[in-house]
This record gives C-alpha cells, structure tokens and sequence, in this order.
C-alpha cells in the first residue's frame, strides 16, 4: 500500500489494499475476540520487520446501522494503518467492484461493505464498534459530511417507498432530493427491501400499448388481507390507463362496494379526460363478470378483454404494479416494525 503526501491521514480509518496479505491492525483494544499468537514477522514497504503478535474478530457498523464481523484479523503494533485485504475476502466469494469514486465488496446481489475513493485511497464506510462504543473509520478531511450524507440517502430511500437506486439517481439529477451527496448516490444493502420485495420470476409486458388516454384501462382486485386497515378495508382496487400509466386505487371493505367504485372511477375520468373508456382489461375473477357489470358494459359500449384462468401474467400491467405497492407497503412497515394494520 501506498499513498501520496497530499492523501488526508486518518489512523482510525479501514484501507482498502490489494497488495496486503491479511486483514491488518495495530489496535489491540478494537478485538472482541482476541487471541495470542506468534505469527513471525512481516515485511513492511521500508523493509523493516513487523511482530505478529494476536488475532482475533472485529465488529464493523456500516451506514443504515448493519453489523458486519470481519475475521481473521492479525494484531500487528508497529503497523501505522488498518488494512482490509481484498484477496482474502475473494477467498470466500466476495466480488471487489470498483466503480467511480466507490468500491463495492459483494456477495451475490448483497453489497457487504462499500469504501469511498479519497486521495489515492479507498477508505471503508462505517464504523469500529469497540466495548459497546462506536469509532468513526470515516476520513475526518476531505469528505467530512460522507456519513451524514449516506444517512440522507437512505432516508430519501425509505421516504420514496424504498425506490430504486437507479430511480433516486434519475431524481438526484433532476434536483428533486436534498442533502445527497455524488458520493453516497450508490447506497448499499438495505434489509427491508430484501423482506419486502421478494417475487416470481416477472411478467412479461403486453405485445401492444394504447396510443390514446383511455383507450385501454386495466384493473385487478387485490385479495382480503388477513388483518383490517385501520379504516376497515381489506380489498384495493387498481384501474391503470394503458397509455399514461396513470394509476388510480380504490379501498373497500366489502365485495358488493366494488361496482360503485367502479361507477365513480368510470365516471371521474371521462368528466376529467371528455374521452370514453374503450377496452377494459381484467383478469378472469368473478368480481368484474357479475349481472350489473355486464349490463354497464352493454349500455356503455365498453368491450371486456379477460384473462385465461389462472394466466395473471396476461395482466402484466396490473400485476406489476400490485407487487410495486405491495413491496413498498412491505418495506416501509418493515423499516419502521409497524403491523399489517397499518
């Protein structure tokens, strides 16, 4: 490892280094499993030697409060630098992908740690818990805001339903977000997202698009939840317009209230539009085919298009957009321990 003199000195801060052996520090008191050992000597870039002299385990607390533990760490006092070895961690199957200004540590789709490029160097993200305390290992020069600035981009992240990272830098750019740093854009692992937006392999997009407002709208019936909103409903409603993707949702506690939300729906957009529903897609459930939707469509001139039984992948459209609100809904009473009440 080397760095410039220009490149700030931080010696509390994890390097990131391709040219170390082993995970390195000279720190006996950030251990909370420690062990003596006799590890010989190493050599140093000057050529002198270094005692190894215990190893053992850290804790490291990354942005968004994640606990990771890294192993396998030797105890070596005359070093001036604490060093994380790449090498070792692609050992066990964690990916190094540099990227920008960033380095990302990752395994499979979860990015276990990520550093920031400062000077000539790549700095970790966190913190060192020591007895309970936590140490900032984030550069005091340079990027002083870099932790707040991650903090921020989490809290954009939650407060717009758990978006995408791709979505929030579309959003960044646009100067829609405050407080967002370039360097903290790429926000890692969030944990509930992952217990929020698991899914099925995804649906494939309809052959054809509408190409006027209303010209085709989709709707889809989310099924009873087990437990009652707060206001007592237990079913929504989606009607999507195929060309805007404009997306309206109904709430109902009760099956029989779904063809007056229908009316209101069907009546609100041709005022608001002055054009008329032509085609209106749904899956091939019972809640859309009953006596007086049919004679609504009739005296309407509103043609139906359904599904094949049990094929929801044929409303594409609306399934994608259940599961979006579902994972968002998920996610955030997730990050927040709220009950499916909520």
């Amino acid at each position: 490892m080397a760095s410039s003199s220009s490149t700030p000195v931080d010696h509390e801060a994890w390097l990131i280094d391709s040219g170390a052996s082993f995970h390195f520090t000279p720190y006996r008191e950030w251990f909370y499993e420690y062990d003596k050992y006799d590890g010989g000597d190493i050599f140093l870039g000057d050529d002198r030697k270094a005692r190894i002299v215990g190893h053992g385990k850290f804790k490291l607390k990354l942005q968004g409060g994640r606990v990771r533990t890294l192993l396998g760490v030797l105890h070596i006092p005359a070093l001036a630098r604490n060093l994380i070895f790449v090498s070792k961690l692609d050992d066990v199957g964690v990916k190094i992908v540099f990227k920008k200004d960033t380095c990302k540590m990752v395994w499979g789709a979860l990015v276990l740690m990520q550093g920031v490029h400062i000077g000539t160097l790549y700095k970790l993200q966190g913190r060192t818990i020591i007895d309970g305390c936590n140490s900032s290992v984030v550069p005091k020069h340079g990027a002083e805001n870099l932790v707040v600035f991650g903090e921020k981009t989490m809290l954009w992240h939650q407060r717009l339903g758990h978006v995408g990272e791709k979505g929030l830098l579309i959003l960044h750019g646009n100067g829609m977000v405050e407080g967002i740093s370039n360097f903290s854009m790429d926000f890692d692992f969030c944990e509930s997202c992952v217990h929020g937006k698991h899914n099925r392999v995804s649906f494939p997009s309809g052959a054809k698009r509408a190409k006027r407002i209303l010209e085709l709208v989709h709707g889809d019936v989310f099924e009873p939840v087990l437990f009652p909103s707060l206001c007592k409903f237990v079913y929504y409603v989606l009607f999507i317009d195929d060309f805007s993707r404009n997306t309206w949702i109904y709430f109902f506690g009760k099956k029989s209230e779904f063809f007056d939300g229908f009316k209101e729906f069907n009546a609100l957009v041709e005022n608001q539009t002055e054009k008329k529903i032509k085609v209106f897609r749904i899956d091939n459930s019972g809640e859309f085919c009953k006596k007086e939707f049919k004679e609504l469509y009739k005296k309407r001139g509103l043609a139906r298009q359904k599904n094949t039984p049990y094929t929801p992948q044929q409303n594409g459209v609306a399934e994608r957009m259940n599961r979006m609100l579902m994972e968002k809904a998920r996610s955030m009473l997730s990050g927040v321990e709220l009950g499916q009440e909520f």
